[in-house]
């Protein structure tokens, strides 16, 4: 028997507001600080090695107890559980619930969430549902991540699609040796020359990955949706780390991984699909038609084909009938367990708050030392978890180096990104790798 690790009881619903961090006191920060570092121990990779500087939860957090717990538990139902499956789809039930109360989707995610493989699948999946004729256009910004924008490139040949992209990176930055200070949040303004009558969807992240930017998609949604506009965000740096209720937002889908903020192995992923979307798309056939996507599949599970009296192929309601057979369920357990932790333990305001203090902290440590961030400062316009220092190529080796700090380095400089069980004293311990690498002439 796998034991349970030793958690703290549920959160305080009085986190402080996202638009209000001058709000905050000593008293809401020491509670903050005690709540997460009691939940440390919980990630071994940062509370056993002390050499490990860990920074870089947007790529990929280390896994958790509350993970190999659930694993663990998997792995002994199909050691010794002569019928498991029944138990794994309630679990896969149970996990759709927990996701659909993440994002605030519409009845429970019943009909408005499908479990994919990745963010890919789900974003090709609405994509390919989505109708075009020659002609159309989709707008996309030049910083999206290249899945969304592949995704949409793909359809020029074979749907005579045009693909729009809105410039937002200035040839001289902004990163290491740009003259710009900082990366700008995407507005309804900043797609308005290149949305016209022929625009049909807008493809947008709710939080970037490369800068951390939070992009305006509730404003977005609000001056394209009512135009027949389909908007497909990709919240994957949003879910886990930061509050989200797309019907708030208005999006027509969203697509996101759960092996980032929601901590589960990778393989899983998530489409919402809103109730207005699915009508205004037409009762859609999937791009790859799985049997789970069809309600009157016959009990005997043979097709038959007789012509022109077939009964006609009836999918399942809602985003639904996106979802393949073989979900990965080792990762549904995965992410049904750690998703319940984060939303009754953890508290999506209290995590949201936590890294807004780390960035908000490092922030104010570059400013003495003169290291530039070029990601957002204002609370309301980027990630909680997310800070990018431009710091040219050259700390890459000095940090993937003895006493370094494991961050990803990309075109802005050094993207730093916080998870739950990062700490204050992190901050500090990165501030001293700073000082180090400047005291050793290394450039900013």
């Amino acid at each position: 028997m796998v034991s349970r690790p030793h958690v703290i009881g549920p959160p305080s619903q009085h986190a402080e507001p996202i638009d209000s961090p001058t709000n905050s006191t000593a008293d809401e920060d020491k509670r903050l600080a005690d709540k997460f570092a009691a939940h440390r121990h919980l990630v071994p990779l940062v509370s056993q090695d002390p050499s490990v500087l860990f920074l870089n939860a947007a790529s990929a957090p280390p896994s958790n107890l509350i993970v190999h717990e659930a694993i663990a538990r998997y792995s002994a139902q199909a050691l010794y559980d002569p019928a498991p499956h029944a138990g794994w789809r309630e679990t896969r039930e149970e996990a759709r619930r927990l996701v659909a109360r993440c994002i605030n989707a519409e009845d429970d995610g019943a009909t408005t969430i499908a479990f994919t493989r990745d963010t890919t699948e789900a974003l090709g999946t609405f994509i390919r549902c989505v109708r075009f004729r020659p002609g159309d256009n989709v707008v996309v910004v030049d910083a999206e991540h290249p899945n969304q924008t592949l995704c949409w490139l793909a359809l020029r040949g074979s749907a005579g699609l045009e693909v729009r992209q809105v410039p937002t990176i200035p040839e001289a930055g902004p990163g290491p040796g740009s003259g710009k200070d900082r990366i700008e949040p995407v507005t309804a303004e900043t797609l308005r020359p290149y949305v016209d009558s022929r625009t049909r969807a807008i493809g947008i992240s709710s939080m970037t990955f490369d800068a951390g930017q939070r992009n305006d998609v509730r404003g977005i949604c609000a001056a394209y949706r009512a135009r027949g506009i389909q908007v497909l965000a990709d919240a994957t740096q949003q879910v886990g780390f930061a509050r989200l209720d797309v019907r708030a937002l208005g999006v027509s889908a969203a697509a996101f991984s759960l092996h980032k903020g929601l901590n589960a192995p990778t393989g899983l992923g998530a489409l919402y699909v809103s109730p207005a979307a699915l009508r205004e798309l037409g009762d859609p056939v999937p791009p790859v038609v799985s049997m789970e996507g069809v309600a009157n599949l016959d009990q005997s599970l043979v097709v038959r084909v007789r012509g022109d009296d077939d009964e006609p192929l009836e999918l399942r309601p809602g985003a639904r009938r996106f979802e393949h057979a073989n979900v990965s369920l080792v990762a549904v357990a995965a992410a049904a367990a750690f998703t319940r932790f984060y939303l009754d333990v953890l508290g999506p305001a209290d995590v949201e708050a936590h890294l807004y203090g780390l960035t908000e902290g490092l922030g104010r440590e570059c400013d003495r030392l003169g290291i530039r961030v070029v990601s957002p400062r204002e609370r309301g316009e980027r990630a909680p978890h997310i800070a990018v220092l431009a710091l040219p190529r050259e700390w890459g080796d000095y940090f993937r180096g003895p006493g370094g700090a494991r961050v990803t380095m990309n075109r802005l400089g050094a993207r730093v990104s916080f998870g739950f069980y990062n700490s204050v004293e992190d901050v500090r311990r990165f501030v001293r790798v700073l000082e180090l690498g400047i005291a050793q002439g290394l450039g900013i």
